[in-house]
């Protein structure tokens, strides 16, 4: 199986891909199919020397104390029951793999509204802000310091203490972290130079705060909650007012908060410290279990600043080093795609749990944003290419997000590179393998979910522009001109100069007029409605207009469709199939009309409710493409 290994003491560096023995459940133990790992401080704390008196693994050893999956097997005296359970387990060591095991008193179930990687985020961090903020016995209105505020811990810590009714003050020193802390429930968010860190300890109580501060009602607090330690706690401290209460759990500035224990026992403020993060295993567990269950109503979470692929964790160990990481670091074992195994309905799609794809030669793996939703996607479901099914399929061609793995030979484009393109099949997932030369760079004026809309419909509509030979001075007419296709074509087509006229809904008139497009409604009578002769036709419809078309143009050989290939076999129309990504890996110039195209997103529907999209692409009537978004299935 694969794994990330400490290969020696050292910097993020020294974690190292590799293989490792299938893992064999032991009595009282559970194998794990890991789907998302958690990465903690104590992780790269051990992966750089420390503790070494009480951790007994010597290098190479397998890093991770915490992980969510499904349970895979059991061992003697654990109930078969709890296979193919999902759940997470806290655990000595050895997360960073597919496979690991765990005490079966340690594993905790994950309710079914709850996504693995969340399960992940706040399976360490939220039974440490739960015993924090309940032994802080937070009454409404009480005025709380939160250091560290927009680190994984913090910020459950703020959203606790601010349901509470507590009035919060989150100290952090990126403007993101304090944004997400504000988010979370602060009240306000200040800089950590605004507590006078560094000041000194004769520095006045509260120097940096303003006016006010150290006197009754002003910069007192009640309750600190110190995630930073050093200067930063040293300086908390000297906030706190007489009879109040110091928490001090963090460590990241590499040690406790400096204060001075007689100045705590003279103004009668209670110190606690790391003994209310560290906990029995009942107690953990009883903890982990309610952290589940307030995760699974809302009360509960944390922000997820980065989830990596498994064989990148040394990245996310360096982003944890730079203490510019917002919320929790995640490293990812597995993928979700959207899986069918027989023809049907919609009812027929599933969403799985599947082994990160690999990219081949020439080829990048794409982690999914958005994901197109086409005709063509329900059509193959249904059957309707009469194509028996060998295995499961994927769905969707079209995708947007950024490049997270790199295969032989590839060049042009970096980890990270946002971008958007076509696939063969299987864009309904999280991570999706593609051509590299069939990508290209997601413009930054463009959402992910607007530009998984483009490539097929700008692909189709460069292509049959192309072979009607639509030129300036030209009438077209697109049929069902609402249509991604029909929208796309049109655009382009005006950028040629040509004129366009296109059939759609009536509710659709005036957006259309808006683009230039001058709008005819379906149905009998349309010969009568348009407003001149018709040089060329575009036939994104497939409701039987292509008889009438070719008496518009007087030639066959001047109308293409992209939708009813048996009138067009009929009529000797040119029935255009096939690829055309929406480009190539080079940027798009001003000038190019390509990059100017843009189609309005009718309706997003989480991954998870890929039935519903596709029941609504198949109902029609609506103006431009029906987009997919990965963000509740998978953090990014």
């Amino acid at each position: 199986m694969n794994v990330v290994e400490v290969t020696k003491y050292g910097g993020p560096e020294v974690l190292v891909a590799g293989q490792a023995p299938e893992p064999v459940a032991g009595p009282g133990q559970v194998v794990i199919g890991v789907s998302v790992v958690d990465v903690m401080s104590i992780d790269a704390q051990l992966r750089a020397g420390w503790g070494r008196d009480w951790y007994p693994a010597e290098p190479p050893f397998v890093p991770g104390t915490g992980v969510a999956g499904r349970v895979l097997s059991v061992g003697d005296g654990v109930e078969a029951a709890w296979v193919g359970r999902r759940v997470a387990a806290l655990l000595p060591g050895g997360g960073y793999a597919e496979r690991a095991v765990a005490d079966v008193a340690t594993v905790v179930v994950v309710p079914d509204e709850v996504p693995l990687w969340r399960a992940a985020a706040v399976l360490q961090v939220g039974p440490a802000a739960l015993s924090l903020v309940g032994a802080a016995g937070l009454k409404p209105g009480a005025r709380v310091l939160v250091t560290g505020a927009g680190g994984a811990l913090g910020l459950p810590i703020v959203r606790l203490a601010a349901a509470a009714g507590a009035h919060v003050t989150a100290a952090a020193h990126d403007p993101a972290k304090r944004a997400a802390a504000l988010e979370a429930g602060a009240a306000e968010a200040i800089d950590y130079a605004a507590l006078g860190a560094g000041a000194g300890p004769d520095a006045g109580a509260g120097a940096g705060l303003g006016a006010g501060a150290g006197e009754p009602g002003g910069g007192w607090f009640e309750v600190v909650f110190d995630g930073v330690g050093g200067e930063v706690g040293g300086a908390a401290f000297r906030l706190v007012g007489a009879g109040g209460r110091f928490f001090a759990y963090g460590v990241p500035s590499g040690s406790t908060a400096l204060i001075d224990p007689a100045e705590a026992e003279r103004r009668g403020v209670r110190v606690v410290g790391m003994e209310q993060v560290q906990f029995a295993p009942d107690e953990l567990r009883r903890l982990a279990e309610l952290t589940m269950a307030e995760t699974a109503a809302g009360r509960l979470t944390t922000v997820v600043g980065l989830a990596l692929p498994l064989e990148r964790a040394s990245e996310a160990h360096a982003a944890l080093e730079a203490r510019e990481l917002l919320g929790k670091a995640l490293l990812l074992v597995t993928a979700q795609a959207v899986r069918y195994r027989e023809h049907g309905g919609a009812d027929v799609l599933e969403l799985e749990e599947i082994p990160l794809p690999q990219p081949g030669p020439g080829q990048v793996r794409v982690a999914v944003r958005a994901a197109g939703v086409n005709g063509i996607d329900w059509k193959l479901r249904a059957g309707f290419s009469g194509v028996p099914i060998d295995g499961p399929q994927g769905t969707g061609i079209e995708l947007a997000g950024t490049i997270d793995a790199l295969g032989p030979g590839v060049t042009g484009w970096r980890l990270g590179d946002a971008v958007f393109g076509q696939v063969a099949s299987g864009a309904a997932a999280t991570h999706a393998v593609a051509d590299a030369a069939a990508l290209r760079a997601k413009p930054d004026d463009l959402t992910y979910e607007e530009a998984a809309a483009l490539p097929v419909a700008l692909g189709t509509a460069r292509r049959t522009l192309g072979e009607l030979g639509v030129e300036k001075g030209h009438t077209l007419l697109i049929h069902a001109v609402a249509g991604g296709v029909g929208l796309a074509a049109a655009q382009l087509a005006l950028a040629r100069g040509a004129r366009v006229v296109g059939t759609a809904s009536e509710r659709h008139h005036e957006v259309l007029r808006g683009l230039g497009v001058h709008p005819v409604t379906y149905g009998d009578g349309l010969a009568e409605r348009l407003p001149g002769p018709v040089d060329r036709v575009l036939d994104a419809s497939g409701r039987g207009e292509l008889e009438l078309s070719v008496e518009l143009t007087g030639d066959p050989g001047k109308v293409v469709t992209i939708a009813d290939p048996m009138s067009a076999a009929r009529l000797g129309v040119r029935f255009s199939t096939g690829g055309g990504s929406a480009g190539t890996p080079e940027r798009s110039s001003a000038g190019d009309p390509d990059a100017l195209v843009r189609l309005p997103v009718a309706e997003v529907f989480p991954l998870e409710r890929i039935a519903d999209a596709h029941r609504r692409s198949e109902d029609g009537h609506f103006l431009g493409k029906i987009v997919l978004n990965t963000e509740a299935t998978l953090p990014h």
